[in-house]
């Protein structure tokens, strides 16, 4: 957690940290500072310095400690991502660092398309990293993922940001509430996925089958271990079943009495029901933890979440009736699009920073935010860093709290600090642990 007073230059630090590990040479360019460093807990640096000539003209110059002996430094200028970008049509807009997207047909692009399809041949720094080994080893996937505090808002400046699933469609216009269901177009494929993988697995078992069966002929099966087992696999399917993943017909009620014949056959039906329900197993795993977060929060209200057949996640009011996102509050909103974005959009292993999350949360959720995130970044392997105002967000854990002092802002007092991001380039170390 990160803890300053307004106007201390949190959301720059943020963005500068993303843009670097991102090597988003656009956003670099265009942020004021002179040197950035993003220091690791081995040790190594990525050092990030903004040069400017007697014509006002940014360059970005990057370099790895240590690095290669014959490693050089990467750079790139304004000038050089300018003439690129003005070789590219008016429908190619840019997403993020190395995505753009062809606006007519909502169809994303990488530098290669470019290339091929408009000769114009990217210049930026993802594009220069084969030759700079040390860098690549800083700066390699996942992307980091940056949240401010435009978040719902399709027109943020920081959309490219948020990777390809910060863009909009054409059919989610810039609105809170389609941006959400950006969000959870990502849940709704990632289960339809998992189901494909699992109908994948029941018809090649189909297939085999009756071969499994016969060479399991002379295999002896107990019966109390062969029940334990079928129990597991009744309260995998249950589990799935709630959120509206199971496939198939329910498993067979367990025979009152059985003979070997029957116990052998049994178990290879389980052996089929055990790998038919593994791949949804993952999925399920997250969207429970999602429900559980939110139907807690929505609970006091009488609303709750629900499953559609297709996957997505549904909304209902206390009569049962299906609501719109756009029906939720503001603070619903807010938490139905972070959690959603980090459990299913996230890449695991990602680095997120997030941007004042207390943003329109009643005070209680304040309080367990930091549980809930815990809850997620485990999930998903993600190490989350935050900014915020909010000592209801710390909840008592000072200890994973850091104060901002900058050099150009250790001295000044609180109350005299302004709104505005810092106006003088700074020289800035971020400890990336």
């Amino acid at each position: 957690m990160l803890l300053a007073p307004n106007g201390a230059g949190k959301t720059h630090l943020l963005k500068l940290t993303a843009a670097a590990l991102a090597l988003d040479a656009r956003i670099l360019l265009g942020t004021s500072f002179s040197e950035f460093k993003v220091r690791y807990a081995d040790g190594r640096e990525l050092v990030v310095e903004r040069e400017t000539d007697s014509f006002d003209t940014a360059q970005i110059v990057v370099r790895a400690e240590p690095h290669e002996e014959d490693e050089e430094t990467l750079a790139v200028s304004q000038e050089e991502l300018d003439a690129f970008e003005r070789r590219l049509p008016p429908e190619v807009r840019r997403t993020g660092p190395n995505r753009w997207i062809d606006e007519r047909t909502n169809r994303p692009l990488s530098a290669t398309d470019l290339e091929r399809r408009y000769g114009a041949r990217d210049l930026s720094l993802l594009s220069r990293l084969d030759d700079h080994p040390s860098i690549r080893a800083l700066c390699g996937a996942p992307q980091p993922i940056f949240i401010d505090t435009w978040r719902l808002d399709a027109r943020s400046d920081n959309v490219g940001l948020l990777g390809a699933w910060g863009k909009t469609t054409s059919r989610s216009p810039s609105s809170a509430a389609s941006r959400i269901r950006g969000y959870t177009e990502k849940l709704r494929d990632e289960i339809a996925e998992a189901r494909r993988a699992s109908v994948r697995v029941t018809q090649s078992a189909d297939l085999s089958f009756a071969a499994r069966a016969l060479a399991a002929a002379k295999l002896s099966v107990n019966e109390s271990d062969l029940h334990n087992r079928y129990n597991r696999t009744v309260e995998r399917y249950e589990a799935l079943a709630h959120n509206g993943l199971a496939v198939g017909a329910a498993p067979i009620p367990f025979p009152s009495s059985t003979t070997p014949t029957v116990r052998r056959i049994l178990s290879v039906f389980l052996d089929d029901w055990d790998q038919r329900l593994e791949p949804l197993l993952p999925v399920n795993a997250k969207l429970q933890l999602l429900r559980e977060i939110l139907d807690g929060k929505l609970a006091p209200s009488g609303k709750r979440t629900a499953v559609s057949p297709e996957g997505g996640l549904d909304f209902l009011s206390a009569s049962g009736k299906r609501l719109l996102v756009s029906r939720l509050s503001s603070g619903e909103q807010h938490l139905v699009a972070l959690f959603t974005l980090l459990l299913f959009a996230a890449q695991r292993g990602s680095l997120v920073l997030i941007d004042e999350p207390e943003i329109s949360l009643h005070a209680a959720w304040k309080h367990s935010f930091l549980a809930d995130i815990s809850r997620i970044a485990a999930a998903n392997d993600l190490q989350v860093v935050f900014a915020t105002h909010s000592a209801s967000i710390v909840n008592g854990r000072w200890d994973l709290a850091e104060e901002l002092e900058l050099p150009a802002i250790a001295s000044w007092n609180a109350d005299q600090i302004s709104e505005s991001e810092p106006e003088e380039e700074e020289d800035v170390d971020v400890d990336l642990a």
